[in-house]
């Protein structure tokens, strides 16, 4: 019985070493997991217009924000081509960023890119949505 009574004591005071203490809890992230460790390019154009773009770890991938339904999605690019100054993504509109510059080239015309992390640029995307929501009359 004593030693019945041991082994209890015993393992209620390990127990708690060996307790597993991470968070498992479920993180949601707005930004695809694709991302996770890439870098987002915040683009201005002169005529005031802005692009959002999300670039994988690897660079294989961009993702261009789009403005649907009140939401901001991203539409996927594959790498296109590589060179030491260019990455070239293509799929709807074909995407040229200069890897020094960090200038973007778009059949919709010219930009400037800052480099900001991928959280922030989605965030940036959110306040961009609301701002052309506010516009609105219904």
């Amino acid at each position: 019985m004593r030693s019945f009574i041991t082994i209890i004591l015993i393992m209620v005071t390990i127990h708690p070493i060996n307790a597993d203490t991470t968070n498992r809890a479920l993180q949601i992230s707005p930004v695809p997991g694709l991302f996770v460790g890439g870098v987002g390019l915040i683009c201005k154009s002169s005529q005031g217009n802005d692009a959002f773009i999300l670039l994988t770890k690897d660079r294989e991938t961009a993702g261009s924000a789009l403005f649907e339904g009140d939401d901001v999605t991203y539409d996927m690019m594959p790498l296109k081509r590589k060179t030491p100054d260019l990455y070239t993504y293509s799929a709807n509109v074909n995407f040229v960023i200069n890897r020094q510059s960090l200038a973007l080239e778009t059949d919709r015309g010219s930009y400037s890119c800052k480099i900001q992390n991928i959280s922030d640029l989605h965030k940036a995307a959110e306040r961009y949505l609301r701002m052309l929501l506010s516009k609105n009359k219904i």
